[in-house]
């Protein structure tokens, strides 16, 4: 194990201090945006969650499926890997949803860790993919999409009680993914907005 070790110049006191190498428990960036600004709670959030996609320590499918976080237009983006690199805009739309359906043609939900498993299993079902689009889109189906968010939920839990973060409250976050793409969206609650 590395660890990085502290001694004081002076030589006179006592105190010693090891702590490991790069390591990053106690950041304590502060993500509320009622006690900080919402730009440097958005900001704080990006830094915590690419330090978590990077580091594969969250545990949930979200470490498989999403790989950068990024602040756009006043939300944090997180961008789901099969989609990174295809930007935004009307063209970007485009790509998706072509990305999307081409997904939907291999297999089930093929997008999620589940979707990909059963078509390594099962071998590429177009029929399938299309039968499960259909019930997904009509809520007959659980998808992946709809786990997202409570993913994230649970990654924000694992990063303040790692003390990468803190301040974290669900009532002041808006949580929910993009029709295409699957990219999850964090959006910050102001008061003003949680009181309507």
């Amino acid at each position: 194990m590395d660890f990085s070790i502290g001694l004081p110049a002076s030589g006179k006191s006592d105190v010693i201090t090891a702590r490991k190498a790069g390591g990053i428990s106690d950041l304590e960036l502060s993500i509320s945006p009622r006690s900080t600004s919402p730009a440097i709670a958005l900001r704080n959030l990006a830094k915590a969650m690419n330090v978590a996609l990077k580091m594969d320590f969250i545990e949930t499918d979200l470490d498989w499926v999403y790989k950068v976080a990024r602040v756009r237009k006043g939300q944090l983006h997180i961008i789901h890997k099969d989609y990174i690199g295809l930007g935004d805009g009307i063209f970007a739309s485009f790509g998706k949803a072509i990305r999307s359906f081409r997904l939907t043609l291999t297999g089930p939900d093929a997008a999620s860790p589940e979707g990909k498993e059963w078509i390594e299993k099962h071998g590429k079902a177009p029929l399938s993919g299309m039968i499960s689009l259909v019930g997904r889109k009509l809520d007959l189906l659980q998808e992946f999409e709809d786990m997202a968010p409570l993913y994230v939920q649970q990654t924000l839990d694992r990063l303040e009680a790692k003390r990468i973060i803190k301040d974290w409250h669900r009532n002041e976050w808006d949580i929910k993914t993009t029709v295409i793409g699957l990219d999850v969206i964090l959006t910050p609650l102001t008061e003003d907005e949680d009181e309507e």
